[in-house]
C-alpha cells in the first residue's frame, strides 16, 4: 500500500502537488488513513512538497522584478500551474526578503530584536518571557531545554517559532530545522510514538517494510517543538529524557547501534505541569516560560490584537475594513475563554459577516458594526467586565485599518480608477475568495455578480468624462503597448471607415479587448467564436476590415492572435456602425436585465459605456423583497419595450428564473430566461441582440454557446434523440449511429427521451441551459427554432446522415464499410432461441434487428414477401433469409444457432444468418459464408456467444 502511495506522489504534477483527499479517492481509501500513512513515512503534505519548487519559482521572479507586489507575484505563479494560495505565497515571499536583509553586505546582520518585534507586548507585558525566549536559544551549545506553558490559545506555539527564527539570525542552527510533533497524535499508542520520533528499523514491527528516520534524526542540530506534551505517557516522557541525559537514541527494533543527537527542545503544555509530567521529566527541562491569559495583559495589548487580527483581513479582502466605535468598545469589552486563539477566530467570523453586507450592498466601505456581534459579545459591554474609562482613554472614533502601509495606500488611491481589464480573471479570484469564507455556491453567484458591478460602480462613477478623453483612465488600465496597438488599429478603421467619428468607448472597448487577448495568449487560453461564419456573412465589409487588423498587429507586434478574434473585433466595428447608422429600425428581441440589490442598473450602465446605448432595460430588486411585489413593474416594462421578437430576461437567481412562463402567461410576449447573469453575459446579449433578423432563440443559443468561454466549468457535448410515442425509436437510432460512428459516444453524451409526456420545447430549454446542444434528432420537428435538427426518416438517409457527420466533424471517425469484425455485434447472436418454426425465427431476428436500429420497421414484412418467391436456404443447415437494401439503414448480420432443427422450405436447418445489407460488397459476405461453414460444426456445439463471435471474425 505504501508502494501505491508513493508512486502516485512519484507522479504528480509538482506544481499542483495532491492532497490526502485526492489520494484517498484514488486509492479508495479515508484520507485520515492517507494522512496517517504518510505522517509514518516521513513524507511531506501536498504544501512541504510544493515548497522547494515554489521558492526556486520565487527566487527566479524577483530577481528580474525586486518590486512586485505579493497579489501581482501570486496570480504569476498561479498562471505557471502552481497551486498557491496568496497565503503560501507571502510566506515565502518574506522568508526570502529576510534572508535577503539579514546576511550580506558588510557581513551586517539584522538586529535580533527583530525577530520578536511583531510580537504584541513585547517590550510591555511579555517582555521577561522574551528575555527568557532569547537566553535559552543562545545557551551554548545548543541551547536551553525550555516548556512554554499557559492556557489554551496565549501564543505558545507563535513563541516557539519565534525564538526558531531568532536561532536562525543568530547562526545557531540552519534554516529548515524546526520539526514540530502534536504529542496528541499518537498518545494512545506507545509503538507509532516511538516510531515517529525515533524511528524504526525494517522488519521492527508490522507494516515496517524499510528503514525510517524518525523526527529526531530530522531535528538533529535543530529544535524539536512538542506541542500539547502532557499527551505524552509516562513511557514517552522517559524515552525524551533518556536522550536529553545521554544525546543517544536508539530506533525501534535497533539493538547493538546508537544514534549521536544534538538539539533543542522546546516543549508546550495547557496543563498542570506537576499533575501532568513526570518529575524526572520536569526535572531536565531547565527554563519554563509561563505566558499570561489575555485577561491578565492590559487593554493596550488586547487593543492591538484586535487591530492586528482585522488588519490581517483586510490584506485578505483587499479593502480597508472600518471598525465602528461601538463595535470596537464592544470588543475590548469580550472576555474570549480560548484567549488570543478565540478572539482571533472571532474576529475573522465577524469580518467575513462584515464582508458579505458589503458585497451584497450599495457600501463602498467594509463595516465592522454592534449588530454583527453575538449577544454574548454585545451584552459584554454593558455588563461592566471592562472599566469603560480605560476605554474611552484608548478610543475616541472609528478606527481605520487598511490592507497596506501609508505608503502603499498612497498609490492606491493614485490608481482607484483601476479595476481587472481581464473580467475572468477577476471573476475566477473572487469566486476563491468568497469560497474561502464559506459561501454558499447560489450567494456566490449573486455575490460576484455584485460585487463586479460595485467595482466598475466605482470606476465609472468617479471618474469624470473628461479623464476618459485625456487618456488618464486608460493609462491607467492597460501597458504603453497596448496603447500603441490601439492607436495602430484606430488609424486602421479611420482610413477603411472615414465617414463614421471614432468615439472614445471605441478606443476603450478594443484596448481592454486586446489586453485581454494577449493575457489569454501568454496563458495558452485561445477562446473560439461562437459563429464566425455568421459574422462574415452579415458583416462582411467590417469582418475584412478586422482581418486588416489582427493581420497587422501579428505582423507589427509578432503576437500570434487567433483568426476568432476577428470575429470580436468585427462586433466591435459592427456597434460603432450601428449606432452611427440613422436607418437601422429593423425590430430586436428586446433585453430586460433583473437581479438583487441595485446591481442590473450598474451592470447596464458598465455594458452601455462600453458598447454604445442599447434599449435594454434594467430592474433591481431589493435584497429582502418578495419576488412577485417585482412582477407587475416587470410585465409593465416588458409590454413597453416589445418589438414583436420575444423578451430575453437576464436574471442572477433564485424565483427569477420562473418569472419567463408568468409574463408569457399574461401578456402572450414569448420569453426567455438566462440565469446567472453578469456583465460581460449583458455586453454580449446586447451586442448579439443589434444583428438584424435575429430571434429570440438564436440570441439565446448563441449567449450560451458564447458564454462558455468564459465558464469555469467545461460544459457536456449533447446530442438529444426523441420520438413522440416512447423511448424505443431513439433507443434504435442511437444504436444507429453508434454503429455507423464507433466513436461518437467519446465525443458526446447521448441523450435518449419519449416527449409523450414532456413539452419538447420547454425540454429542450432545459438541456440548453446546462449543457452544449449540438444536435436534435426526432420524428416531429419542435416549434422553436433549434439548430441541427434532424428527423428520422434523414437521419437514416445517406444524405442526411452525410450532412449529419460533416456538421458535427466527424467524418473521419466513421467505420470501416469493408470491417468484418463490425458486421458481427455479439448482442444480435443467439444460443437457442426458443422459435418453434420458420415464422417465429423470421420474426424473432426480424424484431430484433428493427430495435437495434439496424432496419426499418418494415423490414420484418419485406423478409417474409421475400419468403414467399425465394428459397433462402444454403446448404449444411443454414438459411440466411433478407430483404431489399431500402428497408436498411446500416449492414449487419443476426444470427441464431437452434438446438432442434426446424423446418424451412423443405429442408432441415438449425442456422439462421439474417443479413441486412446496405452498402456491402458482395466479396464481403462470401468472406463472412465461407468462414461460418467452415466453423459450423464449431458454433453449434459452443456454448458462449463470445466465442461465436471470435470464430467467425477471426478464424
Amino acid at each position: 500500500m505504501i508502494n501505491e502511495l508513493e508512486r502516485i506522489i512519484n507522479s504528480e504534477n509538482k506544481k499542483k502537488p495532491l492532497t490526502d483527499k485526492e489520494i484517498a479517492e484514488r486509492m479508495n481509501l479515508s484520507r485520515e488513513k492517507i494522512t496517517l500513512m504518510r505522517k509514518e513515512n516521513g513524507i511531506p503534505s501536498s504544501k512541504a512538497r510544493m515548497k522547494p519548487l515554489l521558492k526556486k519559482e520565487i527566487e527566479k521572479i524577483l530577481t528580474d522584478k525586486k518590486n512586485i507586489s505579493k497579489r501581482k507575484l501570486t496570480q504569476i505563479l498561479q498562471d505557471k500551474g502552481f497551486a498557491a494560495s496568496r497565503h503560501i505565497v507571502r510566506k515565502e515571499y518574506d522568508l526570502i526578503i529576510d534572508r535577503e536583509n539579514k546576511a550580506p553586505e558588510n557581513n551586517q546582520v539584522v538586529k535580533e530584536e527583530n525577530c520578536f518585534s511583531n510580537i504584541i507586548g513585547a517590550e510591555l507585558s511579555l517582555k521577561t518571557q522574551i528575555q527568557q525566549a532569547k537566553a535559552a536559544v543562545l545557551y551554548p551549545p545548543h541551547g536551553l531545554h525550555t516548556l512554554i506553558i499557559g492556557e489554551s490559545g496565549v501564543g505558545k506555539s507563535y513563541l516557539a517559532e519565534q525564538m526558531y527564527r531568532f536561532a536562525v539570525q543568530e547562526n545557531k542552527i540552519k534554516n529548515d530545522k524546526f520539526v514540530v510533533f502534536n504529542c496528541a497524535d499518537y498518545a494512545e499508542n506507545p509503538q507509532l510514538l516511538y516510531s515517529h520520533l525515533f524511528g524504526h528499523k525494517k522488519g521492527s514491527f508490522t507494516g515496517a517494510e524499510k528503514d525510517k528516520d524518525g523526527l529526531i534524526k530530522r531535528a538533529d542540530n535543530g529544535i524539536l517543538f512538542l506541542d500539547e506534551v502532557h499527551r505524552l505517557s509516562s513511557e514517552g516522557q522517559e524515552m525524551l529524557f533518556n536522550v536529553i541525559d545521554n544525546g543517544f537514541y536508539r530506533k525501534l527494533g535497533e539493538t547493538d547501534n546508537k544514534e549521536k543527537i544534538n538539539l533543542m527542545i522546546i516543549a508546550a503544555t495547557t496543563e498542570d505541569i506537576k499533575s501532568n509530567l513526570l518529575a524526572t521529566f520536569r526535572r531536565r527541562i531547565p527554563l519554563i516560560i509561563d505566558l499570561p491569559p489575555l485577561n491578565k495583559r492590559s487593554l493596550e495589548e488586547k487593543l492591538k490584537f484586535i487591530k492586528h487580527f482585522i488588519s490581517r483581513e483586510s490584506r485578505q479582502i483587499e479593502q480597508k475594513i472600518i471598525l465602528k466605535y461601538e463595535a470596537a468598545r464592544a470588543l475590548l469589552s469580550f472576555e474570549p475563554e480560548n484567549n488570543i486563539g478565540q478572539l482571533e477566530s472571532k474576529i475573522k467570523e465577524i469580518c467575513a459577516r462584515a464582508y458579505l453586507n458589503f458585497i451584497s450592498s450599495n457600501s463602498n466601505e467594509v463595516k465592522i458594526t454592534l449588530d454583527l456581534f453575538n449577544l454574548k459579545i454585545q451584552r459584554s459591554f454593558f455588563e461592566g467586565s471592562v472599566n469603560r474609562e480605560d476605554i474611552k482613554k484608548l478610543i475616541k472614533n472609528d478606527i481605520i485599518l487598511s490592507p497596506e502601509q501609508e505608503e502603499i495606500l498612497k498609490m492606491a488611491e493614485k490608481n482607484k480608477y483601476k479595476f481587472d481589464n481581464n473580467i475572468y480573471k477577476y471573476l475566477e479570484e473572487k469566486n476563491k475568495e468568497l469560497y474561502s469564507l464559506g459561501f454558499t455556491k447560489e450567494e456566490i453567484n449573486q455575490k460576484l455578480n455584485e460585487l463586479l458591478a460595485e467595482k466598475v460602480k466605482n470606476v465609472f462613477s468617479q471618474a469624470e468624462e473628461s479623464l476618459f478623453e485625456d487618456g488618464k483612465l486608460l493609462n491607467e488600465l492597460v501597458d504603453n503597448k497596448v496603447l500603441d496597438m490601439v492607436n495602430d488599429v484606430l488609424v486602421i478603421i479611420h482610413r477603411e471607415l472615414p465617414e463614421y467619428v471614432l468615439n472614445n468607448r471605441l478606443k476603450y472597448a478594443i484596448a481592454m479587448h486586446l489586453d485581454a487577448v494577449i493575457e489569454r495568449i501568454k496563458s495558452g487560453k485561445i477562446i473560439k467564436h461562437p459563429d464566425l461564419e455568421e459574422i462574415k456573412k452579415s458583416n462582411n465589409k467590417l469582418y475584412n476590415i478586422s482581418k486588416k487588423i489582427i493581420k497587422y498587429l501579428n505582423e507589427e507586434y509578432r503576437l500570434q492572435i487567433p483568426r476568432d478574434e476577428v470575429g470580436y473585433i468585427t462586433m466591435y466595428l459592427n456597434n460603432l456602425d450601428m449606432n452611427q447608422s440613422p436607418n437601422r429600425t429593423s425590430a430586436q428581441p428586446a433585453i430586460i436585465v433583473i437581479s438583487h440589490g441595485g446591481v442590473a442598473s450598474e451592470m447596464l450602465k458598465v455594458a452601455n459605456w462600453l458598447i454604445g446605448d442599447s434599449k435594454a432595460k434594467a430592474i433591481d430588486m431589493h435584497l429582502d423583497q418578495p419576488p412577485m411585489q417585482i412582477l407587475d413593474e416587470l410585465i409593465y416594462t416588458a409590454k413597453k419595450i416589445d418589438q414583436g421578437k420575444g423578451i430575453l430576461l437576464l436574471v442572477d437567481m433564485g424565483s427569477l428564473k420562473s418569472f419567463g412562463d408568468v409574463i408569457t402567461e399574461r401578456t402572450g410576449i414569448k420569453t426567455r430566461v438566462i440565469p446567472r447573469v453578469d456583465t460581460v453575459m449583458l455586453m454580449e446579449a446586447i451586442r448579439w441582440a443589434k444583428f438584424d433578423n435575429l430571434e429570440l432563440d438564436d440570441l439565446v443559443s448563441r449567449i450560451y454557446h458564447s458564454s462558455n468561454k468564459y465558464s469555469r466549468t467545461k460544459r457536456k457535448e449533447v446530442i438529444l434523440i426523441y420520438c413522440i410515442t416512447g423511448e424505443g425509436a431513439a433507443l434504435r437510432v442511437k444504436d444507429y449511429l453508434i454503429n455507423r460512428i464507433p466513436e461518437l459516444e467519446n465525443q458526446y453524451e447521448i441523450i435518449t427521451t419519449g416527449i409523450h409526456d414532456k413539452n419538447i420545447n420547454h425540454y429542450i430549454n432545459k438541456l440548453e441551459k446546462n449543457y452544449n446542444l449540438n444536435a436534435v434528432i426526432g420524428n416531429l420537428k419542435p416549434d422553436r427554432q433549434v439548430n441541427n435538427f434532424y428527423d428520422f426518416e434523414k437521419i437514416y438517409s445517406e444524405a442526411g446522415f452525410d450532412r449529419f457527420i460533416e456538421k458535427l466533424n466527424l467524418k473521419n471517425k466513421l467505420k470501416s464499410k469493408n470491417n468484418p469484425q463490425l458486421l458481427l455485434n455479439k448482442n444480435l447472436i443467439y444460443l437457442k432461441p426458443k422459435v418453434k418454426n420458420k415464422e417465429e425465427a423470421l420474426k424473432f431476428l426480424s424484431q430484433k434487428l428493427i430495435r437495434a436500429g439496424v432496419v426499418k420497421e418494415s423490414y420484418y414484412k419485406a423478409v417474409k414477401e421475400k419468403e414467399n418467391w425465394s428459397v433462402t436456404y444454403v446448404g449444411d443447415g443454414i438459411a440466411i433469409p433478407h430483404a431489399d437494401s431500402k428497408h436498411v439503414n446500416y449492414s449487419q448480420f443476426a444470427l441464431a444457432i437452434l438446438e432442434e432443427k426446424i423446418e424451412w422450405s423443405g429442408f432441415k436447418v438449425d442456422v439462421i444468418c439474417m443479413f441486412a445489407f446496405k452498402d456491402l460488397e458482395t466479396e464481403n459476405f462470401r468472406k463472412f459464408y465461407s468462414k461460418l461453414k467452415k466453423k459450423l460444426s464449431f458454433i453449434k456445439k459452443a456454448e458462449e456467444i463470445e466465442v461465436v463471435k471470435e470464430a467467425l471474425i477471426n478464424g
